[in-house]
This record gives C-alpha cells, structure tokens and sequence, in this order.
C-alpha cells in the first residue's frame, strides 16, 4: 500500500456515482512532462469516498480536478481455477474541483474568516 498525500492534478473523463451517493467511480487522466518536452499520459480508475465523494459531487466529465489525499493499492485475489491474479486500487480520499471560488475548497478544510476588520475609532495614522 501506498498512502499519497502530494497533489495530484487530473482531467475527469468519466462519472459514476453510486446509487447510495456513498462513493464515485471516475476515469481520469494524468501527464507528466519529458525532457524533450514530449508528455507522457496515464489513465486510471479511482473510486472516490467519504470527504472526496462530497467534494466532488458535481464533477463532470472535462473538470480537472486537485487530488490532495490517496492511497494505491496492489490487491491479489484468488481465482475460481486456484491461481492468484492482482488487481490495482486507486482510492481517493481528498479532493476538489478545480477552479475559483468557495465551492472549490478542499472537503476536508474548513474556511475560516481571517479578514481584518477596521476599527471605526482607530487613528488612521
């Protein structure tokens, strides 16, 4: 098991949620730059759950989204016919929508006002 909790950027190809709304099944793509400028893409199929399923709840296909918590896994499973196969997991426990504004705010993270206020009877000098 692989726990990732650096940024992971991703274009959404596909959306499934559940029917309970628990969990979204997504396809997405990641690139990665060469050295003569060329880039090298992958496709993966993680399942977004708890935090991340809320905080993507209205992706859709062509968002890009920011991965901020993960786990890979590399699960064997025994076969009817008695042989062993593997099967890779990608969960993704944090997330957000790409993009400005609010809405687009890490699940987990709560905003808090930190603004200022001026004082009305403060001397300005």
């Amino acid at each position: 098991m692989i726990l990732n909790k650096t940024k992971i950027f991703a274009k959404v190809w596909k959306v499934t949620p559940s029917e309970n709304g628990k969990y979204i099944d997504l396809q997405v793509s990641t690139s990665e730059k060469n050295e003569d400028e060329s880039y090298t893409n992958s496709s993966w199929f993680p399942r977004a759950i708890g935090h991340a399923a809320n905080a993507l709840k209205d992706v859709k296909e062509g968002d890009r989204i920011e991965i901020t918590s993960s786990k890979f896994t590399n699960e064997r499973k025994k076969q009817d016919d008695e042989t062993y196969k593997s099967f890779f997991r990608f969960i993704i426990f944090e997330a957000k929508i790409q993009g400005d504004g609010p809405d687009n705010a890490p699940a987990k993270a709560e905003k808090k006002d930190e603004t200022v206020k001026p004082d009305d009877k403060a001397d300005p000098f």
